[in-house]
């Protein structure tokens, strides 16, 4: 395949992935692996570049979709910062202060954590323990009758919700998944906890995002190379985009009605694809 056809592939798995609860890490380590695809020849510095355009536009298309629950509480905690604190402006600070731990967890264990990224089988378990705990998740809540909404979004929530997004830096786990999990967990309706996931892992990506670039100052691309960081970066727009709007029509729509729950779905998926790695793995066909 043409070197601009799979950078446009990635960019378009990268911002679905990021927002489906099924791991944009692992798939982009995986499929890449199993089609046998090296864009840079073995450069991390250019890899890790090029993951970088590809969040950079991941961000920008979560940020078009959200952009009005970004400038709602943006403008809640400018009116906090006066002295005119209203329930949206907690909403905003608790939004902002649940990226610390994943901030400071990826911070720390960088190195660690790039090294793990390489290791199919863990991302294999990781695939299917955390699917697993999406349905039991999800499963529990239902049962309980959780029907907290965005609204209701505390620091309380702020500290489990960041906590459980910090593990999803180990590859495999999914930040939406795991964010979401914990969002169920803690009584939010399907919806409210997608909506907050998604706008929780915006500080966070674009902190990686300039944390990133500034350690990956070195690396040089070339002409033709910077043309595949942009075409990807391009692709990640539009299907982050896509992949917020779709999550949260999907999870709106299955609140309000009584069928069974699309997160037991993406839980199979991560399963199936977790034993199908494990597979490959086991058997040295990669």
């Amino acid at each position: 395949m043409p070197d601009f056809a799979v950078a446009i592939v990635l960019g378009l798995l990268q911002g679905v992935t990021e927002f489906f609860p099924v791991s944009s890490s692992a798939h982009l380590e995986v499929v890449p692996w199993l089609a046998g695809w090296d864009l840079f020849d073995g450069d991390n510095e250019l890899e890790n570049a090029f993951d970088v355009a590809l969040h950079v536009g991941t961000l920008i298309g979560a940020a078009v979709y959200l952009r009005a629950d970004i400038a709602r509480y943006a403008r809640a905690l400018w009116s906090g910062i006066r002295g005119r604190a209203d329930r949206d402006t907690v909403v905003a600070l608790s939004l902002a202060l649940s990226a610390v731990p994943a901030a400071l967890v990826g911070v720390t264990l960088e190195d660690r954590l790039l090294d793990l990224a390489e290791q199919p089988l863990l991302i294999a378990a990781l695939l299917a323990g955390f699917g697993g705990l999406l349905w039991w998740s999800d499963a529990s809540a239902e049962r309980r009758g959780a029907q907290r909404s965005q609204h209701s979004y505390g620091l309380r929530d702020a500290v489990g919700m960041g906590l459980a997004q910090a593990a999803a830096l180990l590859p495999g786990v999914s930040r939406s998944g795991v964010s979401i999990t914990a969002g169920r967990w803690l009584g939010f309706d399907r919806a409210a906890a997608a909506r907050l996931a998604f706008l929780m892992s915006l500080p966070l990506i674009g902190g990686a995002g300039v944390y990133r670039s500034v350690t990956l100052a070195d690396a040089a691309p070339t002409g033709a190379q910077l043309q595949l960081f942009i075409v990807g970066g391009a692709a990640a727009v539009v299907s982050s985009w896509a992949g917020v709007a779709a999550m949260v029509w999907l999870l709106d729509r299955t609140s309000r009605a009584p069928q069974r729950s699309p997160l037991a779905w993406f839980a199979g998926y991560r399963v199936a694809l977790a034993a199908a790695v494990a597979v490959v793995a086991i058997s040295g066909l990669r």
